[in-house]
């Protein structure tokens, strides 16, 4: 349908029509003067009948609330908090390594074996302090049978008292002796504990002279860092085990946008290694630090990954749901119109004008559309039709009327 009465304000279009008529007028030729361009229309005139006609509908710009979930890219990562380094904890060398990366291991499963001097000198201290605590008790029971025949002669009155004394003296001593053996063999436990190594009286230090690293949890090998035959150092990296049947994705927002999300809501995951398919996470972390370079923020995101489909480093996208609805200016999105490279609407003026209207738009959600800049609520646009008022705008200065 055509708007067949629309005119085109454009004073630039009659002075030069006035300028061609007086040079026709002239009996003497005269150089032709260019004409000045036409000034940039930026209105259109209709009237209601007219825009009835042509099939051309307004609505006001008006304010809404919206809740819509904002989009993150993000990589997913081990979770931390399920994920053991291990390394060395004894000056040595490595005995036995038994895993693979991809390997899956129980929680205590032994990885690696170390021989170190270390074990055999806390073997020794143990059943050094076995063999004392033997003595000390031996020294006790004895002290002991002193007391209690010092006791019957002083009551008999073969004996001073002095000497009863004595005697007691001797048992508290020999108890003490006792104690402070039994602290050492607990000590001497405590340390072949720490290396991993059940302590026992009847132990056979030549079968159980190396250390073993087990795993803290079930769980993949992911990394093998030494081999067998290398020498170590406390601290020494040797396997890294992680749990990933449950994993960590970190991704980015723009700063602006860090007032809409809050820790403990719901994400979806995807990920074009499964198209369709959709992951559930928990935002558990917002970065307290502005990256300079890009101004986002960091976030974490707790995911189940119970099947194991997303792997580390795999790229994903999360959608995360606002933390509260936000007031924002939509108009519907067929009055948007994209022209001359800026996005534009086309406001009502006037009773039958139409002025272009330049203008910032957003997220377009059940056929509204966010404008972020470039009109107040209230204003009426043209919706139905805004089309038509571009394409008249567009023409010639000449063909406004044809």
């Amino acid at each position: 349908m055509r708007l067949s009465r629309i005119t085109l304000q454009t004073a630039g279009a009659g002075l030069a029509i006035a300028a061609l008529a007086s040079g026709c007028g002239s009996g003497a030729p005269q150089e032709a003067t260019p004409a000045a361009a036409p000034e940039a229309r930026t209105s259109v005139q209709v009237s209601d009948a007219d825009a009835k006609a042509a099939g051309i509908e307004t609505a006001p710009a008006r304010v809404v609330e919206r809740t819509e979930p904002l989009q993150a890219s993000g990589v997913a990562t081990f979770d931390e908090r399920r994920t053991a380094r291990l390394g060395s904890l004894v000056e040595g060398v490595v005995a036995e390594l038994r895993v693979q990366p991809g390997d899956r291991v129980a929680r205590g499963a032994v990885v690696a074996r170390l021989h170190s001097h270390v074990i055999h000198d806390a073997w020794a201290d143990y059943f050094k302090a076995q063999a004392e605590h033997r003595r000390t008790e031996t020294e006790l029971e004895y002290a002991r049978t002193a007391e209690s025949r010092a006791a019957r002669l002083v009551a008999d009155k073969a004996l001073s008292p002095q000497e009863l004394e004595r005697a007691r003296a001797d048992v508290n001593a020999a108890s003490q002796a006792v104690a402070a053996a039994m602290a050492d063999i607990i000590r001497g436990e405590q340390e072949l504990e720490h290396y991993g190594i059940k302590a026992r009286p009847d132990a056979n230090p030549r079968d159980e002279g190396e250390v073993p690293v087990m795993a803290p949890f079930a769980g993949t090998v992911i990394e093998r860092l030494s081999t067998e035959g290398a020498p170590v150092t406390p601290g020494t990296p040797l396997v890294v085990i992680s749990d990933l049947s449950r994993l960590w994705i970190t991704a980015e927002i723009d700063e602006a946008l860090i007032g809409r999300v809050a820790t403990g809501g719901a994400a979806t995951i995807r990920t074009a290694a499964y198209p369709g398919a959709t992951f559930t996470g928990t935002l558990t972390a917002v970065g307290d630090v502005v990256n300079p370079m890009t101004r986002r923020v960091t976030l974490r995101i707790e995911v189940d990954n119970a099947d194991r489909r997303l792997k580390p480093q795999m790229f994903v996208t999360a959608s995360l749901g606002a933390a509260g609805p936000r007031r924002v200016l939509v108009v519907p999105s067929r009055a948007v119109q994209a022209m001359e490279g800026e996005t534009v609407v086309f406001v009502r003026t006037g009773a039958d004008q139409f002025a272009r209207r330049s203008v910032k738009v957003g997220a377009e959600v059940d056929g509204l559309v966010e404008v972020v800049s470039g009109l107040a609520e209230g204003d009426v646009v043209a919706t139905a039709g805004a089309f038509l008022l571009k394409s008249d705008l567009l023409k010639p200065a000449g063909d406004e009327e044809s």
